[in-house]
């Protein structure tokens, strides 16, 4: 999961997405300690990470900001009221802080990814379907905003990155799609594995939480026959 929170610190220092020198809050902001975080509720946590998006950017090898990260994981579905909030309220063209909608907006889709490839397939429950809407009109109005539609935005991409998984596969189905290969010399074509992801879902859409690997590791032996047993399933569906 470092790799994936550092490859995500390099595309949005990359875009500019934050400042240190933001007027729009206090620039001065300080991490909160564990037990401070432990005691948060989903939606404090969520306000957390908005301030250390902005104020903390980049942090490789912060701890800390590691350790919100993991907890608003393991709120999973919990956080998407939050999320929905901050995506709805996203405007491009009338806003108080540009700074603090970007980082809010980003935090809203980064975790919404981040929690439906980890834990949840969110788009198997109604508000998870909102949160996916929401985050959709979001980019959208982003997308209307801007002077030239043409231009590279990496952080325009990024979003619709993470829309393309929560309405396709998930970085985790990749991971499976893998494994099954490695270990049991299943090999599934992107279309299978679409099918495979969408019988995942109505199977339990708590799959993803099935192995504690978060992005891309060794899965154990006991995880990866949990999905082999369900692609045995899925094959005898057809």
């Amino acid at each position: 999961m470092k790799i994936l929170i550092c490859m995500l610190f390099v595309i949005m220092s990359g875009c500019n997405v934050f400042t240190q020198s933001s007027v729009c809050g206090d620039r001065y902001f300080k991490h909160k300690s564990e037990v401070e975080i432990a005691a948060m509720s989903p939606e404090e946590k969520m306000d957390q990470m908005v301030l250390e998006q902005m104020f903390h950017l980049p942090a490789f090898d912060d701890d800390n900001y590691n350790l919100l990260h993991l907890y608003i994981i393991d709120d999973g579905i919990k956080i998407l009221p939050k999320a929905i909030e901050y995506m709805n309220e996203y405007d491009p063209d009338v806003q108080e802080c540009k700074e603090r909608s970007a980082a809010r907006l980003l935090t809203a889709a980064m975790y919404i990814d981040n929690v439906d490839s980890a834990k949840f397939r969110i788009r198997a429950v109604e508000n998870g379907r909102v949160a996916i809407n929401a985050l959709e009109q979001a980019i959208e109005r982003r997308r209307k905003s801007r002077l030239d539609a043409d231009n590279y935005d990496g952080r325009g991409n990024l979003l619709s990155v993470f829309l393309d998984g929560l309405k396709g596969r998930a970085i985790k189905d990749g991971l499976i799609k893998e494994t099954l290969e490695k270990q049991y010399n299943i090999k599934m074509s992107e279309a299978e594995l679409i099918e495979f992801t969408n019988f995942l879902i109505s199977l339990d859409p708590a799959y993803p939480s099935w192995t504690k690997v978060l992005v891309w590791a060794e899965m154990t032996k006991a995880e990866s026959d949990l999905y082999y047993r369900a692609y045995q399933k899925f094959k005898t569906r057809q």
